[in-house]
């Protein structure tokens, strides 16, 4: 008896150890689907076809890479190597502050030119992703234009200073903040030192809308901060419109 009560007890034990590793495998499963795999597919592009509401308007999109220091370089040589050919505007840009966070503005005259379908440059930074060399997950933002687009393929006046900015507004002001950026937009365009002021809003998320802004120097960036269009937007700004906090990135072009 003492002898199959032993046995039944080891049996008992096998099963709890089966049991055991079965956990830590499927635990294990799920952690490499959750840091490794999900994000890679987060970060990968649907195809035009996939986009919501697809159309022909102008379409851009603002990025954000902070990479770790020992792989700057590589990631220098992905940004500045990368062949866009539908894009009216492609910029690289060096954060003002950190030499090791980059920012990208592109701008395409639709949707279908989407150029994830036509470079390796995404690919290449999924690479880059796959190999430990963001110190943060890269952050890649699509809008369409709430203005016309280039007429002509943009080139890059090196040294500009740029901001990229995000907005999300309350759905209750929404009207109040677009007659305000529609006159914030017309007043910098007039702008002898502000060469762009381009914004949308984003496919995915209504109400969150970016911005990709262009200045001659700093001189540029503080004349424009003393506009009388800018003054209506603080006025704006400062009755509690937002959902969260604004980011504004600031960088200059390479």
């Amino acid at each position: 008896i003492a002898i199959a009560i032993g046995q039944h007890n080891n049996i008992q034990l096998a099963s709890m150890a089966r049991l055991i590793l079965l956990s830590l495998a499927q635990l294990f499963s799920l952690i490499i689907y959750a840091f490794v795999i999900l994000p890679t597919v987060a970060f990968t592009a649907p195809s035009p076809e996939q986009l919501p509401n697809a159309s022909a308007k102008p379409f851009g999109i603002n990025a954000a890479f902070q990479i770790e220091p020992t792989r700057r370089d590589e990631l220098l040589d992905v940004l500045k190597s990368a062949t866009l050919e539908p894009a009216m505007q492609f910029v690289v840009g060096q954060d003002v502050e950190d030499p090791n966070k980059f920012y990208l503005h592109e701008e395409y005259e639709s949707r279908t030119d989407n150029p994830n379908l036509k470079t390796t440059y995404l690919d290449e930074v999924i690479t880059l992703l796959e190999t430990g060399a963001f110190a943060t997950f890269p952050v890649s933002n699509e809008f369409d234009l709430c203005h016309n687009g280039h007429l002509k393929k943009v080139t890059n006046v090196k040294g500009a200073v740029c901001l990229n900015v995000e907005l999300c507004i309350k759905p209750e002001v929404r009207e109040e903040f677009l007659d305000v950026i529609r006159n914030n937009k017309a007043g910098s365009d007039d702008e002898p030192l502000c060469m762009q002021y381009s914004w949308g809003e984003d496919i995915y998320d209504p109400n969150k809308f970016h911005f990709h802004e262009q200045y001659v120097g700093e001189e540029g960036l503080a004349a424009h901060f003393e506009g009388d269009h800018f003054k209506v937007w603080e006025e704006f700004a400062g009755s509690d419109p937002f959902l969260r906090p604004p980011r504004v990135e600031k960088f200059t072009v390479l």
